[in-house]
């Protein structure tokens, strides 16, 4: 039945493409589905139009099949249901409001110190839930030419030694990761490597990097730094949260003092009285 519907409308669609907008695409019980509908709720961003148009009037006939079996079952007449509706238009419209309000007067900038200062009050609240390392690794297989100025490039930390080396890595490498500077968690290299390769070891033996060969590849790890699940998380991994915990507490503030001024507002002029 779907599919035959389907093929009905798209001869609709397309045959119909120069003739009025008013034509009836598709109709469920009492509801009319027209060509105008589905030209206004199309997207300039769609290429594949054919697959937009199955999509949309799959919905919509869903969706009214549904509706007509609720009202047949539900009352929307009822005292129960007005409040209910009336009360989600009002948290929608004042959800709306408070949006424009956000989006056009509210300030998202956040200074560093503020930033550091909720760490430092909230340090506890910042706890590792696994592994992060910091460090560079590189795989690469066995018969890549110049492999001896690979290693020497490795364990390099001048900048011009680093560029070569990610130039190395782009054509040879089969995977490789040279930002030392950022943290990482431990479990995206954990399947990247063998089982024998322990960064833990790797972090607290002197050299802090080593080279392990498999099958026909070659793992080139360093462990620059490495903390453990469960240990305080380092500012800069939480930054970002703190600056967007910050931004929504910020946020909460300000629509509290609009609310505010608002009643104030109303009481001063006497729209607002309370007997």
């Amino acid at each position: 039945m779907k599919s035959k519907l389907l093929v009905f409308v798209f001869f609709c669609f397309f045959s119909c493409q120069n003739s009025s907008s008013d034509k009836i695409i598709a109709e469920v019980y009492d509801y009319k589905l027209f060509y105008e509908d589905i030209l206004d709720n199309l997207p300039s961003y769609v290429t594949d139009t054919n697959s937009y148009i199955s999509n949309f009037i799959d919905n919509w006939v869903s969706e009214k099949v549904l509706l007509n079996q609720a009202l047949i079952n539900i009352s929307d007449n009822s005292e129960e249901m007005e409040n209910k509706i009336s009360n989600y238009r009002n948290s929608l419209l004042i959800y709306e409001y408070q949006q424009r309000l956000i989006d056009q007067n509210f300030d998202t900038s956040i200074v560093n110190d503020e930033i550091i200062k909720y760490y430092d009050d909230n340090i506890n609240m910042f706890r590792l839930d696994q592994d992060i390392f910091k460090g560079r690794y590189i795989i690469i297989d066995k018969n890549a030419p110049n492999l001896k100025s690979i290693y020497k490039l490795f364990r390099s930390n001048d900048d011009s030694d680093i560029d070569e080396m990610i130039s190395y890595c782009m054509m040879y490498a089969s995977e490789y990761y040279v930002n030392d500077s950022t943290w990482s968690t431990y479990n995206s290299i954990k399947q990247k490597f063998p089982q024998s390769v322990s960064p833990v070891s790797i972090f607290y033996s002197k050299r802090k990097y080593d080279v392990f060969e498999e099958d026909n590849f070659i793992y080139l790890l360093s462990i620059k730094d490495y903390k453990f699940k469960g240990n305080i998380s380092p500012f800069s991994v939480e930054k970002q949260k703190i600056k967007s915990l910050i931004i929504n507490r910020n946020k909460m503030k300000y629509l509290e003092m609009i609310e505010n001024e608002l009643i104030q507002n109303g009481k001063l002029s006497n729209n607002i009285k309370i007997y």
